[in-house]
């Protein structure tokens, strides 16, 4: 793994602002009385998330699928099975089976199940973690660590097979995107969420053929340059003009639609404004971040850059606990909560969860997370 100093500093930025927009989201939507326009920004949220991982692809470090797929495993699946089963033994309707009626309603495989016992709701969740690969209701959004693994282990065979041809993959990612779309349009559900899979092997691919393209500033990589293929940078003023055009484009064509969701591959309109609001808006965030990483680092600057890499360093942790607190205020605490200017407070309970859980995690539980230990300081680094 890379150390710390050898990270791409922006590309840590854009997963930990990517991240830290899904946190933002899932509080809009526990709260009738939160809104912030998340909704608008659903149309690239989790597509930038993944054209990012496919960007950092790489298998360098590996001799063959097998070395790949074990590695791949201990950080992701083993996290996701984990993180499922903890949070589904936290979870508040486990506890007191009559807060069921508040917990958000359950689908797996496009089958609304009849719950009617406290063995019934443990039942279907775990049907959505090992069948569904959507884990638990109350891990919610760790369903896309199971699709990063997925797809990372889809695509080291379309690298390998396509002998890492750009074109070669580009054809196999369009008729990926093809399948999922036709899959969407048919309201077909497979087991462990391959439909969704195929819709975003696409924003994968897309990542690892624009890697060559896209330029890094060289104060911000390492200094292998066998790792990291360098590019002389556009001028500033170049990158923070296309990053302006690309979000104005993305404001004029995209339409909120409340039922899209990568996770159940509903994605809500044409595909063509599928792909080019996605589009519009990865690169808006992509030379955007790019060009924040240019300016001169005054403090307030530093201090947010900073901020966005400490959540894209602990994501996991993140993820599984602002939902986890979302999910007891909403079933537990709504009805004193959701009320005008007070259901904000919401956000404070789980900034301050959030921030109490990185340690325990990453110095206590850290085996949930397929990492090494580190220190409390070390955790909460903004450096």
């Amino acid at each position: 793994m890379p150390t710390q100093q050898n990270r791409i500093e922006w590309i840590d930025e854009f997963k930990g602002f990517v991240l830290l927009l899904v946190c933002l989201y899932h509080l809009e939507q526990s709260f009738a009385n939160v809104q912030m326009g998340m909704e608008n920004l659903s149309a690239f949220r989790m597509s930038a998330f993944f054209f990012i991982s496919g960007f950092l692809f790489s298998t360098r470090r590996f001799s063959n699928f097998k070395s790949y797929a074990v590695h791949k495993t201990k950080v992701l699946l083993l996290p996701y099975i984990w993180h499922s089963l903890l949070f589904l033994a936290l979870d508040p309707v486990v506890w007191n089976f009559d807060w069921f009626p508040l917990a958000p309603k359950m689908s797996v495989m496009n089958i609304r199940p009849e719950i009617a016992t406290l063995w019934d709701y443990i039942y279907w969740n775990l049907a959505k973690i090992f069948v569904a690969g959507k884990s638990s209701i109350g891990s919610g959004p760790i369903w896309f660590v199971f699709t990063l693994y997925s797809i990372s282990l889809m695509f080291y065979g379309v690298h390998r097979i396509t002998r890492a041809k750009p074109i070669a993959i580009a054809a196999v990612a369009i008729a990926s995107l093809a399948g999922g779309w036709l899959l969407y349009k048919n309201h077909i559900r497979l087991p462990l969420g391959i439909e969704r899979d195929l819709t975003v092997l696409f924003f994968f691919a897309c990542g690892w053929i624009c890697k060559k393209f896209v330029s890094r500033p060289k104060s911000n990589v390492s200094q292998n340059k066998s790792q990291d293929c360098l590019r002389k940078p556009l001028h500033p003023a170049i990158t923070a003009a296309i990053a302006i055009i690309a979000f104005v484009l993305y404001g004029i064509l995209e339409t909120p639609n409340p039922n899209f969701s990568i996770m159940n591959n509903d994605l809500g309109k044409s595909l063509t404004m599928f792909i080019a609001t996605s589009l519009f808006g990865i690169v808006g965030l992509v030379f955007a971040f790019q060009t924040i990483s240019r300016l001169p680092q005054v403090a307030p600057l530093r201090i947010i850059r900073g901020i966005f890499r400490n959540i894209s360093r602990n994501a996991l942790v993140i993820l599984a606990v602002h939902w986890w607190i979302l999910l007891v205020l909403r079933i537990v605490f709504k009805q004193q909560l959701d009320k005008p200017g007070i259901a904000y407070c919401a956000a404070a309970v789980v900034i301050a969860g959030c921030i109490a859980a990185i340690p325990l995690f990453r110095c206590k539980l850290y085996k949930l997370l397929g990492k090494e230990p580190i220190s409390a300081r070390e955790s909460l680094s903004i450096k």
